[in-house]
């Protein structure tokens, strides 16, 4: 009965010992530590608390890149409507020289005209996805999750683009539609109307004002996205470092435990052995 026992006992221990060697050999293959939860239920618990947050930082990530193509177009568009203005300020005052022939203001007029079209064409404008890039006003606006309860436009409204104060003249303290003040001017123009070019001039001039100030509001909304991008990548890179000490195993530390596991079952096949041949001997 000792002897039986005795083997009962051995063959227990190598079946732990088989488990132990598999287990090794599951870290070694998969270079983590922590195969299932009963391993290490509290790093277990972290492990998955933090895969849930790179899942959401990873989120935020595409929501950024998403708000930085948005606020890179709207940028690359109000730089243009800068320029386009610029071009009008000039046509303008060349109109204004009071010796222009009749097909010359016709022509100013015309080239204005051309630079209001593509001015006006950002106000159909849409982002990648599909949305107006200048929306209507700011219910339209669309905003972006870019982080634990923060969320950011990546745009102006048209309102905030195409609308502005004006600052001198008759109209002065007004608000004064830009597509309709680009009208007027080429209505002055091609009529002769000095006191209507000079009134246009003025507003005109409000208008490029007004633009390098959308610009900066503009600025300020890409510098947030930005700095965001920047914080939610060193978070994923903390996060990711975290994880990995979590999970990476000392390949020096298993391989010789793995070492010391095999050589333990060896010897216990080799015990194994000599116990049934001392078991066969008693019952004959």
């Amino acid at each position: 009965m000792t002897t039986k026992v005795g083997l009962d006992s051995a063959i227990n221990s190598m079946k732990a010992t088989s488990s132990l060697i598999a287990k090794y050999e599951s870290e070694i293959n998969s270079e983590t530590k922590i195969q299932q939860p009963s391993d290490d239920p509290v790093t277990a618990k972290q492990l998955d608390n933090l895969r849930r947050s790179l899942s959401g930082n990873s989120a935020y990530q595409t929501n950024v890149k998403t708000a930085t193509a948005v606020s890179d177009q709207s940028n690359a568009a109000l730089s243009d409507i800068s320029t386009q203005l610029s071009s009008i300020q000039n046509r303008l005052q060349q109109a204004m020289n009071g010796t222009n022939s009749t097909s010359t203001q016709a022509i100013l007029a015309q080239q204005i005209s051309s630079s209001a079209d593509q001015i006006n064409s950002y106000k159909t404008s849409t982002d990648t996805d599909g949305n107006a890039l200048f929306p209507s006003d700011s219910s339209q606006l669309i905003t972006y999750p870019i982080g634990d309860d923060r969320s950011v436009a990546a745009t102006l409204t048209q309102t905030q683009v195409f609308s502005f104060t004006a600052s001198t003249g008759s109209t002065a303290g007004s608000t004064v539609d830009l597509s309709t003040l680009l009208k007027n001017t080429q209505t002055a123009i091609t009529n002769n109307d000095s006191t209507g070019m000079s009134d246009a001039l003025n507003q005109i001039n409000d208008a490029i004002k007004h633009m390098t100030d959308a610009q900066g509001q503009q600025s300020v909304l890409a510098t947030q996205i930005s700095d965001q991008n920047d914080r939610l990548s060193d978070q994923a890179l903390t996060m990711k470092t975290t994880k990995t000490s979590f999970q990476a195993i000392d390949y020096a530390e298993v391989y010789s435990l793995y070492t010391a596991s095999v050589t333990q079952q060896n010897a216990q096949w080799s015990a194994l052995a000599q116990n049934k041949s001392t078991l066969f001997d008693l019952l004959g």
